[in-house]
């Protein structure tokens, strides 16, 4: 068969087929595509405050223990050891001091202030009292004891007509404040029970001596004055009284506070 008769052969057979592809293609039902479903999303943790109607709990509180709500905890760098501690309070015991061991002390509303185990000393020496009653770090109580019997005790036999020494006044122990009472001030070491201001000492006869601005006044009184306070620095790291303030004028402010090396403020 020539190419050009089986062209035409090819051409006849398409042209009597078309019909039945036509129709088949008319049977066939339309393919709609489908939606992909979609996961349903819930609000984030963060939103949930804000659904309507579910407000926010707040965390349960913890119960209070057997004697009711725990103290402010004393800050650790006022902790002692059990070997310190006793040591220092058979040292005074020694020197006949009076006292009580009181139970930790914490202020309200200052946490940083307390004395993990404050003292209570109403004699500093065997019939030397301390008025009002004092409550001291037994290190503080313990400086303030060994100051007196070596220095006070020795200088008030100088004063004439006022026999031994008798009492020691003071104005502040533990206390729960800033330095000078400055308003958002840095502690002042009474706030530890590491300071107490002497104010004055009192004897078996004869007048009291307060602590007062007596410079150039050439007495008798001036000179123990000095010579209590001077001698202050070899048992105290600082040593504040009349003349290096004007919140220092009336008395004798003492405290055991540590600075790097061991050095001494005397004023």
């Amino acid at each position: 068969m020539r190419r050009t008769d089986a062209f035409a052969v090819t051409i006849a057979l398409l042209a009597l087929a078309a019909p039945a592809l036509a129709q088949a293609k008319a049977d066939v039902p339309a393919q709609t595509p489908q939606a992909v479903p979609v996961p349903e999303t819930r609000p984030a943790a963060a939103d949930k405050r804000e659904e309507p109607g579910k407000p926010e709990e707040a965390a349960p509180e913890a119960p209070p223990g057997p004697d009711g709500p725990a103290a402010p905890p004393v800050r650790e760098t006022l902790a002692e050891s059990d070997a310190a501690f006793s040591e220092c309070t058979a040292a005074l015991t020694a020197l006949g001091a009076r006292f009580e061991v009181r139970p930790p002390l914490t202020d309200a509303d200052e946490r940083d202030c307390g004395i993990a185990r404050p003292l209570a000393v109403s004699e500093i020496l065997a019939g030397v009292e301390l008025r009002p009653e004092a409550v001291l770090r037994c290190a503080t109580a313990l400086a303030l004891a060994e100051w007196t019997r070596d220095f006070v005790v020795p200088a008030a036999r100088r004063l004439p007509g006022r026999g031994p020494l008798a009492g020691i006044d003071h104005g502040t122990a533990y206390l729960c404040r800033p330095r000078n009472g400055v308003e958002g001030g840095t502690l002042s070491e009474h706030a530890f029970g590491n300071a107490i201001d002497v104010a004055g000492f009192r004897f078996e006869r004869g007048e009291a001596l307060a602590v007062t601005p007596r410079t150039g006044d050439g007495s008798l009184e001036e000179a123990f004055q000095e010579a209590a306070r001077k001698t202050a620095c070899l048992a105290f790291a600082t040593v504040l009284g009349p003349g290096a303030d004007v919140a220092h004028a009336d008395h004798l402010h003492l405290d055991v506070k540590a600075r790097s090396g061991g050095f001494r403020l005397c004023q």
